[in-house]
């Protein structure tokens, strides 16, 4: 640069001004690589930012707002010497507490709306994963076959439950309805002809009238199955609807696949669950308005895993799915109770099932079968309880017990309602039906379980100890033990064609067993011929010789001519007709006056001796009329 002026300039007497500037360059330099280094310094370090730092009219940033929060909080709390009574108020919870500022109250609400929400949360949310499922009732189904579905109407609390028709065959799928009151005790029943299975079925409450939503079997001529149809028909007790009968009316399921539905009654929602060739399931979930009203609105729609495909039972809650499977005994595909969400389709929840058992601690008959599942809401808290029912108990025996995962309060709840409806039968596994004896029982002073139980015919001629085995079926109560262990064990026959016939007796704690005693139930005898032999025989058909059993007591009548042979056998009564020992007596005889001498041995053989008569080629026949005890 000095160069360039001299060279421009070139006279001597400016050259000491160009040297001088030359040397005030080198010192601006300097100043802006300082000045540099300091930005630079201050841009990497982390205190060169503070509001103390920063320089405003001679007072720090800092200081500045501080003294702008004092005038603020003046302004706001003082008005020309007075307080803002609004603003006070403000700063002052209910508890009288005051705060600094207004802003410190706001705080302290938002804390406590936030505490609150959770607590609202904890409530009124279900998890049923989190809660130990509880026996609720067993029903009382009004077929033999297993239970298939259940529902409760949430007005009433009435359940409806459904059955495979006992008498179905290849071409006719029918199902049966039973409907019961809250502990499971039958009330009615209605038969859906090609109906299929029932396998679930949806509740709509219209104009205070029941309606059942359904698949249902569309049939040829010739009766066989060629499609199936979605369909709604009104609850209609001791009813067998078929076809065209009992106000069956039929919707669009929006879908060429089987399809079965259930119902959020509160909600007003129906989901399909769709079944393909290969078993998979796809489940839709609408509003019922829009399929009563032929509307394909789709709501949202979940594909189960093919792991959980052997479906048990379904049940909607708004957008949620829960859906139960499991086959006979976990075999294969273990007892789940899953949670799905119609809003994105995926697996929420997931559970094993293993409720169910007896007060054994085992499932009855070795079996135990997953069956139905209803979640309930109470109309008027909104309080969920997840139904879920088991089926256990051999061929013939099964058991229909529902389990409760209940959410806060519907324990109670559901306990008072089922107390005030409950009619005790000791130990009756079945509200209503009596127990079955276990399978293998062979007599039953060995037996001595407290409860009442029934046997079927063919079950009582396999008892070596039942007094009238094969004659009918049979009541069995066996009451509670005294306090040494003994117990009394009472049988009633089931007929209405002839007498009840009642027995009892005493089985001690070690299995010793008193006599069968028959009680008096009627003073009517059922009277029974007795067949005659060597030579023995009725005058006429109004006076044959005949016996009777009541009361513990053998009855004898008739008019007999019997040969006058001394020892003749002319009779012989069947077992559980016979005394203990001989019994002796006299009858009279016709003819004459006196009488012969009767002998019934305790082989049952009746046996006329001697005459005590004025004259015995004068009798011309005996009258037997003899009354002894049994056994």
């Amino acid at each position: 640069m000095t160069l360039y002026l001299n060279k421009r300039h070139g006279d001597a007497p400016n050259a000491k001004l160009f040297t001088q500037l030359d040397d005030n360059a080198k010192a601006t330099e300097t100043e802006v690589n300082l000045l540099n280094n300091k930005l630079k310094y201050h841009e990497s370090s982390t205190t060169a930012h503070k509001s103390s730092q920063i320089d405003h009219g001679g007072l720090s940033v800092s200081t500045e707002l501080e003294t702008m929060k004092k005038r603020f909080a003046n302004v706001i709390t003082k008005a020309d010497g007075t307080n803002v009574k609004e603003v006070l108020d403000l700063r002052i919870n209910r508890e009288g507490k005051e705060f600094d500022t207004a802003n410190e109250r706001v705080v302290e609400i938002e804390k406590s709306l936030s505490a609150l929400d959770a607590s609202v949360q904890k409530e009124y949310g279900f998890d049923y994963t989190t809660i130990p499922p509880v026996y609720h009732t067993s029903l009382n189904l009004a077929d033999k076959t297993v239970l298939q579905c259940f529902v409760i109407d949430e007005k009433t609390g009435d359940i409806y439950a459904t059955q495979v028709g006992s008498g179905n065959t290849d071409q006719s799928q029918n199902f049966v309805i039973t409907r019961m009151n809250k502990n499971g005790v039958m009330l009615d029943c209605m038969t859906v002809v090609h109906g299929g299975h029932g396998t679930t079925i949806g509740l709509e409450r219209e104009n205070d009238r029941m309606y059942i939503w359904s698949n249902y079997d569309v049939v040829d001529s010739n009766g066989s199955t060629i499609g199936h149809d979605l369909v709604r028909f009104p609850y209609t007790a001791g009813a067998t609807i078929n076809g065209g009968n009992g106000g069956i009316k039929r919707f669009n399921k929006f879908t060429e696949l089987y399809a079965i539905p259930v119902i959020d009654q509160q909600n007003g929602l129906i989901a399909l669950r769709l079944k393909d060739s290969n078993d998979d399931s796809v489940v839709q979930l609408r509003k019922l308005n829009d399929v009563k009203n032929g509307i394909d609105n789709l709501l949202g729609e979940v594909t189960v895993p093919n792991d959980l495909h052997y479906l048990q039972g379904f049940t909607i809650d708004g957008y949620d799915l829960y859906w139960y499977t499991g086959d006979t005994n976990s075999v294969t595909y273990p007892a789940e109770l899953s949670l799905f969400s119609f809003k994105d389709g995926k697996l929420k929840k997931r559970i094993t099932c293993d409720f169910g058992r007896g007060p054994d601690g085992k499932y009855e008959g070795d079996f135990r079968e997953p069956e139905s599942v209803f979640l309930y809401k109470d109309p008027m808290t909104g309080k969920k309880s997840l139904f879920a029912a088991i089926a256990t108990g051999s061929v013939g025996k099964r058991l229909a017990k529902v389990y409760a995962y209940h959410s806060k309060d519907n324990a109670a709840a559901f306990a008072t309602d089922l107390s005030q409806g409950f009619q005790g039968y000791p130990l009756t596994k079945n509200n209503g039906n009596a127990m079955r004896l276990p399978d293998g029982i062979t007599k039953l002073k060995d037996f001595r379980q407290v409860g009442y139980y029934y046997m079927t015919t063919a079950e009582t001629s396999k008892l070596t100890d039942h007094p009238a085995g094969g004659d009918a079926g049979w009541w069995f109560h066996v009451a509670p033990a005294d306090i040494s262990g003994s117990v009394i064990q009472t049988l009633t026959r089931n007929s209405t064609g002839r007498p009840i016939k009642i027995y009892t007796r005493v089985v001690t704690n070690a299995g010793v067993a008193g006599d069968w005693t028959e009680l008096m139930s009627s003073q009517a005898l059922d009277w029974t011929n007795l067949p005659l032999k060597n030579g023995a025989s009725n005058p006429d058909s109004d006076d044959k010789l005949q016996y009777a059993i009541n009361g513990g007591l053998v009855y004898l009548r008739g008019r007999v001519k019997i040969p006058e042979t001394d020892g003749v056998i002319f009779a012989v009564l069947p077992a559980g007709a016979r005394p203990g020992k001989a019994w002796f007596t006299g009858c009279q005889v016709a003819g004459t006056s006196g009488d012969r001498k009767i002998d019934v041995r305790a082989n049952g053989e009746i046996v006329a001796w001697g005459f005590n008569v004025n004259s015995v080629d004068a009798v011309t026949y005996t009258y037997l009329n003899i009354v002894f005890p049994i056994g």
